[in-house]
């Protein structure tokens, strides 16, 4: 019997009251922020320096994230280009009761940059 691999988060956050509206739902410039953040930590580690992001899909929301909820931020890497990636980057909420809900996904891709800004290559690794 084949054993499947666990996924693991790239970013793991919990939502905290600073990032939620009054009625304890997390705003969307949050979890834009992490999104960000996760897809980010991804192409740095690849292309072994700095990005900029370039591009973001729409996303849509499946559900509410809810003050509490430990979000998970999960990277698959769709494309790799001369000097640009391009990842999936899916988001999951566990609640506090303990049950896990599918918030969103987004496609992003992030260009390597060099000190001054520019577009760079990706380096070779």
């Amino acid at each position: 019997m084949e054993q499947q691999e666990a996924r693991v988060p790239v970013l793991r956050v919990r939502a905290l009251p600073t990032s939620t509206n009054a009625y304890g739902r997390v705003q969307a410039g949050w979890l834009m922020s992490q999104i960000d953040l996760a897809g980010s930590l991804d192409a740095e580690r690849l292309s072994r320096g700095p990005v900029t992001t370039v591009a973001v899909n729409a996303f849509q929301f499946s559900a509410a994230i809810l003050l509490g909820d430990v979000v998970d931020l999960y990277v698959e890497r769709l494309r790799i280009g001369q000097k640009s990636i391009t990842l999936k980057i899916s988001v999951e909420a566990q609640r506090m009761d303990g049950s896990h809900v599918r918030i969103t996904e987004v496609i992003a891709t992030y260009v390597a940059i060099d000190r001054d800004g520019k577009s760079r290559l990706l380096e070779a690794g």
